[in-house]
């Protein structure tokens, strides 16, 4: 779910939360009264919070497949940079809070902070307009994001409050409804958002088959429009004066205490007490302000803060397990997502696709169906059995999080049966293909380890269930001083193996950490040829491709042709991004499709071998076309129409139909004056593992946060003195900071090569977190918490 959909949003505060309020009014209950007086600058804040949850619900569904694919951040990077930013936009609401309550008030915070987060937003979307490798990323990338925490965390702590602050005395049944609106704006732009983003990330537009400004400009301008929708009501707001910097207060009593502390031998019943030492009132602006509003020369304002301080040390011993489990919680967009790209995203037999990001949306809509059900059904039916206290609750919450992380891992582990196996830094590994004639079979020998290959076979990199074959590569555990390999051929094979039916050939020296294959053609035998084993992230179920090309060094394309006729003509169209794909030599200021020239083993053959890089291209009918020299698609020139490009296209032959996803492949396309063909070699195995598989742990993590966000935040909120509740609001939030920074942490020590292990080891961290935490708070509780916790 969104964070917003539950009280750990720092926009949702309770209703008893900083209300100013004038002398007692009538009460009203019945509904024509409260429409009759209800404060209509309510609709404006209300819209204002939708508007905002929207645009930053709908950027951040987004940014990790953004930061992977355009930014080309690794897995681990793009962990650390998506919960990165989560960190700063969960450690800013402190900076919001002390800006409203101690210098320039609630509304004229949220209204500059929200001209600085429009900005922000703005910056994202300029960014995203620009190709991958552009200068401006990731700096201009990074800059948009670090206004935008800013700004998100900026408002965080103002919102609700200023809300509750229209409504007076006599009005509680009106300001309870308010907060439910509230909520409800919350949910509802947070649930849009993450739905719809996504779609708008994968539509093509601007020449690429998806569309990143979109997908962050339209949260900008509804961010924007929040903006707007909350200064139409500026007139007639209420708008308190700032009162108190709590948060400065605190620290400066705590600061003293310490200090006076430290240079006094007397003994007192508590340390903060020490504070007191060489505390004068006549000196101190709070006290001045109580003894007048008392018209008690005696009162001091310090005695009763200093307890206020107390309850809020009491309180935060209720916050000590709670960033472990924002650590868990918050993996859902990021590390969760990244699980989802290595999963098989078709739902329905007819292709339907639901793409990872979108599988947050389960969360949000959960946490609506859950709340009134544990409220109604679950919670009194535990009741019935055992007394349903806040710490009971919360351990259930915590536990649940372990068990979902548990499933995430027990997930994790079919998932990564679909996954390349990949070499340590110093070897690596070796297939062959047999792509030689038909009727001409290979053996194969290196090592004492012999395979015989009939055309079209190959050495498997992975096991192929659905053929029954396992994988039977070779390993080369040195990889710069590879062994040599012999080849032997039988039947009827190409010329070059006619006359010499046996080759000993030398690999020369390979790049540790890497897969190569060598192709076995109708020229000869090539030299090792590497592939990239990466599977695609753009996240729309796409495979990827690359071409090795025989002779013919130009470009192609790879165009989409179902419901297409021969008789129809035009098949490729450069203006339809993610029905066209193109593999093009010289083109946006120098790029070059061909990433290797590939020689024949000395020998063993001539002339040479061309190996295009890898492109992922998504689900459906597609045909590959030869397009000579002609430049379909480059930064350099103005893209052209069909009826351009269709002209300069030359027949290869091959057809295909790409129903898998995840896929990794090699198609070969052998055109020389004897020979034309296409053949394929599948160097990683598709996605075997269906997204739907994630529904359980994201059920398991949102009851979760029913039980331990939810109870967590309202007991801590409840129990704190009425001047600690901003603060405690805002230390709340920093909890979930620290977990996402515990996620950066454990991301940036790379310490696991296996997702599955990874899971299971924060399943465990919370769970042994989780048994510290409350052994502590069971002990603190019996010394000095008087409150029911248990």
């Amino acid at each position: 779910m969104s964070e917003g959909s539950t009280k750990r949003d720092s926009n949702a505060l309770s209703p008893a939360a900083e209300i100013n309020v004038a002398p007692e009014k009538q009460m009203y209950t019945t509904w024509p009264d409260m429409i009759r007086h209800w404060p209509k600058t309510t609709f404006c804040i209300v819209s204002n919070e939708f508007c905002e949850r929207f645009s930053y619900y709908g950027m951040r569904t987004v940014l990790t497949f953004y930061v992977l694919n355009v930014l080309k951040f690794s897995d681990n990077a793009a962990t650390m940079f998506f919960n990165g930013f989560a960190v700063l936009c969960y450690a800013t609401p402190m900076l919001g809070s002390i800006i409203a309550d101690g210098y320039i008030g609630k509304f004229w915070t949220i209204f500059s902070v929200s001209i600085i987060y429009a900005a922000g937003q703005v910056v994202l979307a300029l960014a995203s307009t620009k190709k991958q490798g552009a200068s401006i990323h990731p700096w201009l990338d990074i800059t948009g994001l670090l206004i935008i925490a800013f700004g998100t965390g900026g408002i965080k702590p103002c919102v609700a409050s200023f809300g509750g602050d229209q409504f007076e005395l006599g009005q509680e049944r009106m300001l309870s409804l308010f907060f439910s609106m509230f909520y409800f704006s919350i949910n509802a732009g947070s649930m849009i958002s993450t739905f719809i983003s996504p779609i708008f990330r994968s539509m093509p537009c601007m020449g690429q088959d998806s569309c990143y400004p979109m997908a962050f400009g339209i949260p900008a301008c509804l961010m924007i429009l929040a903006t707007c929708v909350f200064m139409a009501g500026s007139f007639w707001y209420k708008k308190p004066k700032p009162t108190m910097n709590v948060f400065g207060e605190v620290a400066r009593v705590i600061g003293r205490a310490i200090a006076n502390k430290s240079h006094s031998n007397e003994s007192l019943p508590h340390w903060l007490d020490h504070y007191m030492d060489n505390h004068c009132c006549e000196h101190d602006n709070f006290c001045q302000k109580l003894r007048i509003e008392k018209r008690n020369k005696k009162a001091c304002q310090k005695i009763g803060f200093i307890d206020d301080v107390k309850s809020l040390f009491r309180v935060l011993i209720m916050f000590l397990p709670v960033p472990m489990f924002w650590a868990l919680y918050d993996q859902q967009g990021s590390i969760w997502l990244i699980q989802g790209i290595q999963m098989d995203c078709k739902i329905t037999s007819g292709g339907l696709l639901l793409l990872p990001d979108q599988m947050q949306t389960l969360n949000a809509v959960l946490i609506l169906v859950f709340i009134p059900i544990f409220q109604i059904i679950i919670y009194p039916l535990c009741s019935l059995c055992i007394e349903l206290t806040p710490l009971r609750k919360m351990v259930a919450g915590g536990f649940l999080a372990s068990a979902a992380f548990l499933i995430t891992g027990f997930v994790q582990l079919q998932v990564n049966t679909s996954l390349p196996s990949l070499p340590g830094s110093n070897e690596a590994f070796l297939s062959v293909w047999n792509i030689a004639k038909n009727g001409c079979d290979v053996s194969v020998s290196m090592n004492a380890q012999t395979h015989k290959l009939t055309y079209q076979e190959y050495l498997h990199l992975y096991d192929d269930k659905e053929k029954n074959v396992p994988s039977n590569y070779y390993t080369i555990h040195d990889a710069s001083k590879p062994p040599s390999m012999s080849f032997d051929f039988t039947g009827a094979c190409p010329d070059f193996a006619s006359n010499k039916p046996k080759f000993n050939v030398t690999i020369p020296k390979l790049e540790g950490g890497k897969i190569y294959y060598i192709a076995v053609t109708p020229d000869g035998i090539l030299n090792p040829t590497m592939v990239k084993p990466d599977k695609p992230t753009e996240g729309t179920g796409e495979s990827a491709y690359s071409i090795l090309s025989l002779t013919y060094n130009q470009n192609f394309a790879y165009c989409r042709v179902d419901g297409v006729t021969a008789t129809d003509g035009y098949l490729c169209d450069p203006k339809r991004p993610s029905d066209f794909f193109y593999w093009e030599r010289a083109y946006d200021y120098g790029t070059d499709d061909i990433i290797e020239n590939v020689v024949y083993a000395p020998g063993a053959g001539s002339g040479n071998a061309y190996s295009y890089d890898f492109k992922a291209v998504r689900p459906g009918k597609w045909h590959l076309y030869k397009m000579g020299t002609y430049l379909a698609k480059s930064v350099t020139q103005k893209t052209k129409g069909r009826e351009a490009i269709n002209s300069s296209l030359s027949e290869t032959g091959q057809g295909d139909e790409i129903t898998s996803q995840g896929g990794v492949y090699v198609i070969a396309v052998i055109d020389d004056n004897n020979t034309k063909k296409i053949e394929y070699f599948q160097v990683v195995s598709s996605n075997k593992v269906n997204i739907l598989w994630q529904v359980p742990q994201i059920v398991v993590i949102t009851a979760a946060e029913i039980l331990f966000s939810i109870t967590g935040y309202e007991f801590a909120y409840s129990q704190s003195a009425p001047s600690m509740k901003a603060l405690v609001q805002a230390l709340w939030l920093f909890t979930t900071s620290i977990g996402d920074s515990i996620i950066v942490l454990i991301t940036a020590l790379n310490l696991f090569s296996n997702m599955a292990t990874e899971f299971f080891v924060y399943a465990a961290l919370l769970s042994v977190r989780h048994f510290m935490a409350y052994g502590h708070a069971v002990m603190s509780s019996k010394i000095s918490i008087n409150i029911n916790l248990f």
